[in-house]
């Protein structure tokens, strides 16, 4: 938690202040690779390897990275955070939180959403994959339902995939790929030893400003997309870490200023939690503490 909390500092730290370091809501398009044949997603390698699509300080090939990137969660349990901010003259337009854990080969998960804002309806959505079933929850207003959303053997749901019935991509591959080809790539650094100490790998830093398609970075059309900044962090054996990303879009009379923060976490040793586990861990040191 410590770690976790450390690296989102970072983030906000290179966003706000312009830090040097670490590089939607986006249903990111889902895309089905075979899973590469690694030990972890953070195996050990030659700092001078760099990421698969990557060469010098550019990134020529978003496609390679991306696939490279999926490759290596799939083999792997994390936790993935990721938060979509919109501010208007006036305070908080929207704001999506979107964390998740997930277990190797995505076996098991659990992920939440929560919706809030001046502009939206607040609401929560809460999906797990449990012995091959897909449950969603969703509440909004204080109203609750629930539905099956998948059945690997389609008993009282769909035979999806368990990453297919999750209400979001976790890789975020999509919305990678697009950043990262739509941006202006400025440099790629080997990142320093804070940075280092923090994720436990070597890793490297990609720094943007400015986009060359518009329609790549914005999450819905709008008249104009401004003032791109982006940071991101990305292992050799591709693995992106995270990235921070900035820009303001114009739309009519409308101007808004979005932030998108994404981080992944605890690569290899995320233990999924399910909320009746966690009610009986909760009741078990209750009534183990002493009178």
């Amino acid at each position: 938690m410590r770690r976790g909390a450390a690296i989102a500092a970072v983030c906000l730290c290179l966003l706000s202040a312009g830090c040097a370091g670490l590089f939607g809501d986006g249903s990111a398009a889902r895309e089905t690779v075979t899973p590469a044949p690694v030990p972890t997603a953070d195996a050990p390698t030659s700092p001078e390897q760099r990421a698969p699509g990557v060469v010098g300080d550019r990134v020529v090939n978003a496609t390679a990275l991306g696939r490279a990137h999926v490759s290596q969660l799939s083999n792997t349990s994390y936790r993935v955070h990721h938060t979509r901010t919109v501010m208007n003259g006036s305070g908080l337009h929207s704001r999506v939180r979107t964390r998740a854990s997930v277990s190797a080969g995505y076996e098991s998960y659990t992920a939440t959403r929560t919706i809030s804002g001046e502009s939206v309806t607040a609401r929560e959505i809460h999906s797990t994959w449990r012995d091959g079933r897909a449950l969603r929850r969703t509440t909004v207003n204080g109203s609750t339902s629930a539905e099956v959303v998948a059945d690997s053997r389609g008993i009282g749901g769909p035979p999806r995939s368990p990453r297919a019935a999750l209400f979001f991509e976790p890789t975020f591959n999509g919305r990678l790929i697009a950043l990262l080809s739509a941006t202006n790539i400025t440099s790629i650094r080997p990142g320093d030893e804070v940075i280092k100490q923090l994720y436990g790998v070597p890793l490297y830093r990609i720094k943007g400003t400015g986009s060359a398609d518009d329609s790549a970075v914005a999450t819905r059309p709008v008249d104009r997309v401004t003032n791109v900044s982006l940071s991101a962090t990305v292992t050799p054996n591709g693995v992106v870490r995270g990235y921070a990303l900035q820009y303001t879009v114009v739309n009519g009379t409308d101007t808004h200023r979005v932030t998108e923060i994404l981080r992944y976490s605890d690569l290899g040793t995320t233990d999924v939690v399910f909320e009746d586990r966690q009610r009986t861990e909760r009741h078990r040191n209750r009534t183990a503490r002493p009178e």
